[in-house]
């Protein structure tokens, strides 16, 4: 097979448009790399946030139970040995009432990051888009309004989850084009030689 030098030049030129179109297209790879990135990023900071919260529930928790127990000590004290402990005991339940308060808020912050509110009458946690407890039966007054923001970013950034597969598997695609049309050009060159 003989190639014209004119031909040669006119296959180089829509090679080289091509590696700009490549060029190109790996530039929108990685604009929907970080995207993506960005997007996991944003997750695993709920994730993680979420469950520094609960370590600090925990805590509080605790915290809460050794002061109940202080409390029964000094209740049983009072009681047992007609001592006035009326002070020391406000001041545990004063204690508990703060830690519990803590607690709520925590609690609240946890919800919150999953998307989920507190029933006031049992503590159960339920979708924020819920109208009613679904253990007790409470109805919310503080319905949210849909969120088109939030899930359009959500389906956007599937969507370009999908594109970025779309744009890898076509990006493998051409560089198997581009280096079959390589080789072929190299082995009409070396023939023509």
């Amino acid at each position: 097979m003989h190639i014209h030098p004119g031909d040669a030049a006119q296959i180089f030129n829509e090679r080289l448009i091509t590696m700009k179109n490549f060029d190109n297209f790996f530039d929108d790879v990685k604009v929907n790399a970080k995207a993506a990135a960005a997007a996991v990023s944003q997750k695993a900071t709920q994730i993680y946030d979420a469950s520094k919260h609960k370590i600090s529930a925990e805590g509080i928790k605790r915290a809460i139970g050794k002061k109940l127990i202080e409390l029964g000590k000094l209740t049983y004290k009072a009681t047992t040995q007609d001592v006035d402990l009326a002070e020391d005991i406000a001041k545990v339940v004063e204690e508990i009432t703060e830690l519990k308060q803590n607690l709520a808020i925590i609690n609240a912050h946890i919800a919150d990051i999953r998307n989920r509110k507190i029933c006031p009458e049992c503590d159960n946690k339920v979708s924020k888009k819920s109208a009613y407890c679904n253990i007790c039966g409470h109805k919310f007054e503080d319905i949210p309004e849909e969120e088109p923001a939030e899930e359009e970013a959500a389906e956007k950034t599937v969507a370009e989850e999908k594109k970025a597969d779309d744009i890898v598997i076509a990006a493998q695609d051409a560089v198997e084009e581009i280096s079959e049309d390589a080789e072929e050009t190299v082995a009409a060159a070396e023939e023509a030689e």
